[in-house]
């Protein structure tokens, strides 16, 4: 018996549905605006903490107590007593206070673009966050092109995908060597540890990136392994924290021993698998252009030279020194398939679901148009889905069509269109202040155009 017919319309007068999707409609706009507004309103926040920066500069007396006499003492009377002011007046710590101030002046006198697209709503603050962590790294010469490049990042993805591609940005527009900071950084690589509630702690592990990804990943895959045991009941996250600990404490990688005490171990033969992309160019030593770390982004060329000649936990991936094409990935298998996957790997980087930075690595391989209604298994019909949005993509009304070039256009219920492209190629680029042609030409990376056939149906 049908209780309510949702599309049954009234003389004259609309169904239950489309009211229903009217309202929907609604909601979904109006909260956009209400996200637009806020970030209008933050951008006036920073602009008036600068101002009244740029007061207690100017009128420093203001503030401080006629006591004290000596300008420097004066002044930094006055940055003290303007810090409590915000704190208290904005109810937050001081050290909050006084990175908003820090963070306020940077953005109104040497990141405008940035300001201007928060202002605009064109972007978030959580954007503006990002964007702001990357200028304090850069030198305050380049930080008006990192401004610009950021702007324009920032209107088209979400603020951990600008994280990321910053990386390669900072990495462009940096005048020092990508190796001497590396040196620089790698000497403050350390542990620590965080007591936390309920008998719990967190152990922060400080890495050259090449050991945190490797890491991470044998990590990874050893608790996928374990998780696959019918018999067990732990999640993945936990699985991984249980190895970790196992390895640290112990060191072993098997369970052999039946007089282990420690709480999991890891299966015998799980090793890292991450991959390095290095110009051929850099490789023979000819080149200083950095390589890219698969999930990361930028490494020194030497660390790229390492990895790539002597690492066998490192899948090596040579790109031209001209046109960036993929020269090689170090196959050991011709089997199609494996091919297949890994060829879409590197075009996708990561899941194609509109703001998702989840590794291509870990997610599923999804036909746009299903096996079983036609679809075929080659590069326009394929892209990579998280779990999450591969159920995603199946259970809801958010549909999914390729177009040319890899690019996927997605159609959320209500009617919004979001694009997501491949993997861009990195291009040949000189860093600042060097004469075009100063440098060898760095290659960068793009699928081939092959439409590889298939061995057996896949799952969708």
């Amino acid at each position: 018996m049908v209780l309510l017919d949702v599309d049954a319309r009234p003389p004259g007068g609309v169904s239950v549905r489309e009211r229903f999707d009217d309202a929907l409609v609604s909601a979904v706009g109006a909260a956009c605006a209400v996200d637009a507004f806020l970030s209008q309103a933050q951008a006036q926040r920073y602009e008036l903490v600068e101002l009244a920066r740029l007061a207690a500069v100017a009128l420093p007396e203001a503030l401080v107590d006629p006591s004290v006499q000596r300008h420097v003492e004066v002044m930094e009377a006055a940055q003290r007593a303007l810090v409590a002011e915000i704190a208290t007046g904005m109810r937050m710590t001081e050290a909050d206070a006084a990175a908003l101030i820090e963070e306020s002046a940077l953005l109104v006198n040497e990141l405008p673009d940035t300001l201007t697209a928060l202002r605009e709503g064109r972007c978030t603050p959580q954007h503006v966050r990002v964007i702001v962590k990357a200028a304090w790294d850069v030198p305050a010469e380049v930080r008006e092109r990192l401004d610009e490049e950021a702007a324009v990042l920032a209107v088209a993805f979400t603020a951990g995908q600008v994280r990321r591609r910053l990386r390669t940005v900072r990495e462009r527009l940096h005048p020092e060597s990508a190796t001497a900071r590396h040196r620089r950084c790698a000497e403050r690589r350390g542990v620590w540890l965080g007591g936390e509630a309920d008998g719990m702690a967190t152990l922060h592990l400080h890495l050259p990136a090449p050991e945190a990804h490797g890491a991470f990943d044998r990590v990874d895959r050893a608790a996928r392994a374990l998780a696959a045991a019918p018999a067990e009941a732990r999640t993945v996250g936990q699985l991984r924290a249980d190895i970790a600990a196992s390895l640290l404490l112990d060191g072993e990688t098997s369970s052999d021993d039946e007089h282990r005490t420690t709480i999991t171990s890891v299966p015998a033969g799980i090793r890292p698998r991450v991959s390095v992309t290095v110009p051929v160019l850099t490789l023979l030593g000819r080149s200083e252009e950095p390589g890219t770390l698969d999930g990361y982004g930028p490494i020194d060329p030497g660390t790229a030279r390492r990895l790539a000649a002597d690492a066998p936990s490192f899948t090596r991936i040579l790109t031209h020194p001209e046109s960036g094409a993929v020269l090689s990935v170090g196959r050991d298998s011709y089997r199609v398939p494996a091919d297949l996957r890994r060829h879409l790997q590197h075009r996708d980087g990561t899941c194609r679901f509109p703001g998702c930075v989840r590794s291509a690595a870990d997610s599923d391989v999804d036909h746009g148009i299903e096996w079983q209604n036609g679809g075929g298994t080659d590069v326009e019909n394929l892209a990579h889905l998280c779990r999450h949005h591969h159920r995603l993509r199946h259970t809801t009304t958010w549909t999914l069509r390729h177009r040319p070039g890899g690019v996927l256009e997605w159609t959320s219920p209500t009617g919004r269109r979001h694009l997501t492209r491949p993997v861009e190629p990195e291009q040949p680029f000189a860093r600042e202040g060097e004469p075009e042609g100063g440098r060898e030409p760095k290659g960068g990376r793009e699928m081939e155009r092959d439409r590889p056939g298939a061995e057996g149906p896949p799952p969708f």
